[in-house]
């Protein structure tokens, strides 16, 4: 959720004119994914109001959430293997990607402690060390990911990602140009079989949703299981890295998505269930899309709304406006505001339009003050034009990421 697109120097002199080394659109394209997933938690998990308009949208809005993480999710594999270096090393991976999350993690697994003590919610010493230390996601427990700053679950999923990706993009190299697509549709099989696959665990059923708790974890917090979708995004770039991906329009995807998300609202809306499949498995393959569509069209120097500066700064504070928005949220609705406040949809609306401009004040000073210190002290990518470089064995330094030589 956090990534910084900068390909190789190969990539950039494919793009046209030679002249991009960067693919700004998926930078802007993250504000939406952070937009959607506040969209969901101002309007469907803090304040339920009492009218059947307002709780039909907010069932509505349910499914934007999930959809907005299972972007970033898919980007984040895609981003990493379109942006891989030759000479960079494993544990130089490793090291810009800790300095990339934990900083920003750590400040805000504070301010939200701070928050819990502060409203006197529930709190247990494990359940607090397992999000400082990323691992809250690997048991299917409500409390555990949902203690100190919730959403940081997903920072577990990303750091199990970032721990395989140097094997998982060799092995990804490792097959033919031609086997390229069949493992993209393999692994979109897979995930759209995922729900299927959940109804075969046992548990007792949550009551209002139809599925338990661990069918719930494995299809939506499970970190094996969401890597699939990050190991999508890793074929999804070396098709686009190759010139494999067809020249998709934009419009298409952009519809393509907003169809996948109207199935998922409208069948939340009317079961009033936030089904399985409505998490992932309904828009994964048009999130697919979009996004190498995205990426192909940056490389080909074609106009994109998405690069327009703003959209791209506003991306760039997206990892930061993500880690925020909850514990303001989470401020606000129940520290804040009187107990039993219910304003209507329309006073909803204008709280929830408040307090986004007030994250994204958050989200600046985030990072301007603590991610952007951290990059450049500990995030800087390894120089591709040295001197010839002893080999790992005898200089002790790991091997290669990407499996490919220095030049």
């Amino acid at each position: 959720m956090d990534e910084t697109l900068k390909p190789s120097p190969a990539d950039a002199a494919g793009t046209a004119g030679g002249r991009a080394d960067r693919l700004p659109s998926l930078t802007g394209l993250r504000f939406f994914a952070a937009l959607l997933v506040f969209v969901c938690h101002a309007w469907s998990q803090f304040n339920p109001q009492a009218d059947t308009a307002s709780r039909n949208l907010a069932y509505f809005l349910l499914p934007a959430g999930p959809v907005g993480v299972s972007f970033f999710f898919v980007l984040s594999g895609f981003v990493l293997t379109y942006a891989a270096r030759p000479g960079d090393t494993v544990l130089g991976f490793w090291r810009r990607r800790m300095a990339k999350i934990y900083p920003n993690h750590v400040v805000t697994w504070v301010a939200g402690l701070v928050l819990v003590l502060a409203t006197g919610a529930a709190l247990s010493a494990g359940t607090t060390a397992a999000a400082l230390f990323l691992v809250q996601a690997w048991w299917p427990h409500m409390i555990m990911t949902a203690t100190v700053n919730p959403i940081s679950w997903s920072l577990a999923c990303e750091l199990f990602f970032y721990l395989l990706f140097p094997f998982l993009l060799r092995a990804v190299r490792r097959l033919p140009r031609q086997g390229l697509w069949p493992a993209a549709g393999l692994l979109t099989a897979l995930i759209l079989a995922v729900p299927q696959l959940a109804t075969l665990l046992p548990g007792k059923v949550m009551p209002l949703a139809g599925y338990s708790l661990t069918q719930f974890w494995f299809v939506y917090t499970a970190p094996p299981v969401r890597l699939l979708e990050f190991a999508l995004g890793i074929v999804l770039a070396l098709l686009v890295r190759n010139g494999m991906w067809p020249l998709v329009s934009v419009r298409l995807a952009v519809v393509l998505c907003c169809a996948g998300y109207a199935v998922a609202g409208v069948t939340t809306m009317v079961t009033k269930l936030p089904h399985l499949w409505a998490m992932v498995s309904a828009t994964v393959i048009p999130l697919a899309v979009l996004i190498a569509t995205a990426a192909s069209r940056d490389r080909s120097g074609l106009p994109s709304a998405a690069r327009h500066p703003r959209l791209i700064r506003l991306g760039e504070l997206s990892f930061a406006f993500y880690l925020v928005h909850h514990m303001i949220l989470t401020a606000c609705f129940t520290a804040v505001l009187p107990d039993g406040f219910r304003p209507g949809l329309l006073g909803l609306t204008g709280v929830a339009v408040a307090l986004f401009f007030v994250c994204w004040a958050a989200a600046w000073l985030l990072h301007t003050a603590v991610e952007t210190p951290a990059m450049r002290r500990w995030g800087r990518p390894p120089a591709t034009a040295r001197a010839p470089r002893e080999p790992a064995r005898a200089s002790g330094r790991s091997e290669p990421l990407t499996g490919e030589r220095t030049p």
